[in-house]
């Protein structure tokens, strides 16, 4: 078919007066698709005839395959013509075609076509798409795509592909389609296999299978795959992506290795997510999880840097295990090879360093330090008789450092846990032999518990668990395409209740230290939670962190990423006022890390409009709170407030001696001037949250749809350089705070709000601007938003929005002429009415005439 054949079919399917019309010429188009759809290609014969019977293709367009000149050229044609079949067909005409039909004619488009085109396709249509019925059809066709396994093809063809452009947001895409589909149906009841965790067992599934398909290929990128894993593990259930992999692995040897090099292209932020699963699985036998263990992470440790550091320095040092399985499952991969092996010394040296720490002892919790000493004996427990010889001076240097800070502990538990691991280290190291290393302690189930971790280990002392139901997927279940019933309660009974009573919450311990809380709050999804224990973790937070003393910013920024992202699952009255009060304490005590943080997350794509305005209040808040100097109360207060508590028999006391009292002379006090912490951190508030404003987001439109959050971002930055008008960078701030305010000015359609928000900033800009940088540097754009201010005042409706134009004209006039030159003043006064502005405008505008006098 040449290509003027194919635009005639085009032309009519497009304008199609009836159905059997319709069904006629997606017929004639079906001749051109199936020669060009890589699928067709790829087939071997006898699936090119199952293909030709089971569709009515005739054979010879499915086995004359042409070249790969005459399908790149056929391709563009392609996609504008699943377009017209989603968006013009699927108004008109599908609802009028038999199901059969449709598989025919209409969904075969999109089974057996180019497999990235038309996914693209489906999910453009389905994201932009504002009629019900295209939206149907996409989400239909969509469903069809998924069910056939259509996905596997995709990853096998992004994973052979020599280009691997925008692998990034295809996988984002892929991760994400169960929450586009919620955002354009929601008012439709979705097959469940959108469902979020039916749809992570899916696309794992077809993950799997392509990676059984690139076994035998040569030239394979993982580097796709890997986005996958780890978006999957972070957005979706990680344990169920671990479970599918270690399932994978259990089939063969050589699945290890791949799922090893997939690993490799797993990105730093969502490697954690991926990796502890894996060790802290307890369905599996002990002695199998430790090979799989070695077979994916052994020969990439030394190579990757990324996983070295995670594996023997986060899930260690932050976060700890409270098991001792996944320690040794840790510690197994390094002694299965001799080049690893050093690895084992270095731990072992900063684990030893890290537990002699004074600091280390006297701030961190004791089920960590525990966990600190389990992971000191499991690592000498794997070092045999000669390299611990080699190391033996070492490490009785860094007991004898480490064993005075035990000792000095208030803490008993402290004391006697490292008592026990200096016994059996010295034991082991056959230190005095014949007076061996004794300590006079109470023995308990932590001592007893380390002792026995070098007497080795069997099955039998791990428990087993059952492994988690695999979640099946019916492919037979119903859809129904009417609304859902809103009032129904057949779901009532999957609610969980919850009382958040005053007389529950004081029987709960409040949490002690901040990474007590992180755990509280990091609990797995599939764990029963106390909620109980939650509530009193969010109210206690603020008060902890208000008290947190030395730099405590990883800790602060940790809780600002679970605060952010929490939402409450639960009835808790004061909620919301938690989480504010919490999110700018943090940013509060590590000022600096959050601030960078919230900036950059405003401008991500997975966050709501009340996300966004959350974050712009907090910096706000935190701004204000920086930046205010407390005053201390004068004696004359301080002690009217100690007569408010007194009886009136100490106050008669108190008279009595200062009438007998003799003062010769009083030290004149002086006062001492108070820090003021925001000058130094002004610009991490203020540059970071202005930077990514000009951002392409899929849920984020600041100049047409999301108006509301571009005036409360103009309002921030304006409330951030009211609080840093003391600091030396302020002039600086100011001069780009009103070249970002100029570009919205352009606009010629802006809401009242952001227009109130644009006059606000300037006055700012105009009030704590100095005389010698308001001549000179940012007169220019003062007066472009002058003469901007003054057209508002006639083309504005809004009574609010006239009057803070006076007032923000007021502040402008006072200001500029108090900076200018007497030859401006004289340029700008044959350029403007002799009268002041505000006068001007209040005899010329019966509406603020009226404003003027009731203020008057």
């Amino acid at each position: 078919m040449s290509s003027k054949e194919w635009s005639e079919v085009e032309l009519r399917i497009k304008h199609s007066s009836s159905v059997e019309e319709l069904k006629k010429s997606l017929e004639d188009s079906q001749s051109l698709f199936f020669v060009i759809s890589s699928s067709a290609s790829n087939l071997t014969d006898a699936e090119k005839l199952t293909l030709s019977e089971s569709t009515g293709i005739q054979q010879e367009w499915i086995f004359n395959v042409p070249s790969t000149d005459q399908q790149s050229s056929f391709l563009i044609k392609f996609s504008r013509y699943l377009k017209i079949l989603l968006e013009d067909v699927a108004i008109k005409w599908l609802s009028k075609i038999s199901e059969h039909e449709k598989k025919k004619l209409y969904y075969s488009n999109f089974i057996y076509g180019p497999v990235m085109d038309c996914f693209l396709t489906i999910l453009s249509s389905l994201k932009q798409g504002r009629h019900l019925k295209v939206l149907q059809a996409s989400y239909d066709v969509l469903k069809q795509f998924v069910s056939v396994g259509r996905l596997q093809q995709l990853i096998v063809e992004k994973s052979l592909a020599r280009s691997n452009v925008e692998i990034e947001s295809l996988a984002t895409h892929l991760c994400n389609i169960p929450e586009s589909i919620d955002n354009k149906m929601n008012l439709l009841n979705t097959h469940h296999l959108f469902e979020r965790k039916n749809y992570i067992v899916v696309l794992m599934q077809n993950i799997l299978g392509a990676l059984e398909r690139l076994q035998n290929q040569s030239s394979v990128k993982y580097d796709f795959v890997g986005k996958l894993v780890g978006k999957l593990a972070v957005l979706g259930d990680r344990n169920v992506v671990v479970q599918c992999l270690l399932e994978f692995v259990n089939r063969g040897h050589e699945n290890g290795e791949q799922i090893s090099e997939v690993l490799t292209f797993v990105s730093s932020q969502h490697l954690e997510a991926v990796t502890l699963p894996f060790f802290t699985c307890d369905y599996i036998p002990f002695k199998e999880l430790k090979q799989f263990i070695n077979v994916i992470f052994g020969p990439k440790i030394v190579l990757i840097g990324k996983l070295c550091t995670l594996m023997y320095h986060r899930l260690i040092f932050i976060k700890y295990f409270k098991d001792v399985r996944p320690k040794y499952l840790l510690f197994y991969p390094l002694t299965t090879r001799e080049e690893r092996r050093y690895l084992l010394t270095k731990t072992l040296f900063e684990l030893l360093t890290v537990w002699g720490n004074k600091s280390s002892v006297d701030l961190q919790p004791y089920e960590h330090h525990l966990a600190l000493c389990e992971s000191i004996i499991i690592c000498f427990y794997y070092m045999d008789n000669d390299e611990r010889l080699i190391i033996k001076e070492k490490i009785m240097m860094l007991l004898a450092a480490g064993m005075p800070v035990h000792l000095d502990s208030n803490h008993s538990d402290f004391r006697r846990a490292g008592m026990v691991t200096a016994e059996i280290l010295t034991q082991f190291l056959g230190i005095s032999t014949d007076s061996p290393l004794k300590f006079d302690y109470e023995e308990t189930a932590d001592t007893r518990k380390l002792k026995s971790l070098l007497e080795g280990y069997t099955e039998e002392d791990f428990v087993v668990k059952e492994a988690p139901a695999q979640l099946i997927i019916e492919s037979d279940q119903k859809v129904p395409d009417k609304f859902t019933d809103l009032d129904s309660d057949d779901d009532e009974d999957d609610l969980r209740p919850f009382s958040s009573s005053d007389k529950n919450l004081a029987s709960v311990k409040p949490p002690v230290y901040l990474k007590e809380c992180i755990e509280i709050l990091t609990e797995t999804r599939d764990a029963e939670k106390d909620f109980d224990k939650i509530a009193v973790t969010l109210r206690t937070l603020p008060r902890l962190l208000a008290e947190a003393k030395g730099s405590v910013d990883e800790l602060a920024l940790e809780i600002t990423q679970i605060i952010l992202s929490l939402s409450s699952e639960f009835y808790m009255e004061d909620f919301i006022e938690c989480r504010k009060r919490i999110l700018v304490n943090c940013a509060v005590v590590a000022p600096r890390t959050v601030a960078d943080y919230l900036s950059y997350q405003f401008y991500e794509d997975n966050y709501t409009i009340g996300h966004r305005l959350d974050i712009l209040d907090v910096i706000v808040q935190a701004s204000r709170e920086l930046s205010r100097i407390e005053v201390s109360p004068s004696e004359d207060q301080i002690e009217k407030t100690k007569m408010l508590n007194m009886k009136p028999w100490e106050i008669e006391v108190m008279e009595r001696l200062k009438k007998k009292t003799k003062r010769f002379n009083s030290a004149t006090k002086i006062a001492i001037g108070k820090e003021n912490k925001f000058n130094p951190v002004c610009g991490n508030f203020f540059y970071a949250l202005m930077n990514q404003y000009d951002k392409e987001l899929r849920t984020l439109n600041l100049t047409e749809e999301d108006t509301l959050v571009l005036g409360r971002l103009i309002y921030t930055l304006g409330v951030v350089l009211h609080c840093a008008s003391n600091a030396p960078a302020a002039p600086n701030m100011g001069k780009t705070l009103l070249d970002f305010v100029r570009v919205f000015t352009d606009i010629y359609v802006l809401d009242e709000y952001v227009k109130q928000s644009i006059l606000f900033a300037t006055s700012i800009v105009a009030q704590i601007s100095p005389v010698a940088v308001m001549t000179a540097e940012i007169y220019p754009q003062l007066m472009d938003i002058r003469l901007w201010a003054e057209e508002l005042l006639t083309d504005t409706i809004s009574a609010d929005t006239t009057e803070l134009a006076v007032y923000a004209l007021d502040i402008m006039d006072t200001v500029i002429g108090r900076g200018l030159f007497p030859s401006d003043i004289n340029s700008l006064s044959k350029e403007y009415t002799p009268l002041s502005l505000k006068d001007t405008v209040i005899n010329s505008n019966p509406k603020i005439s009226e404003i003027s006098s009731s203020e008057s």
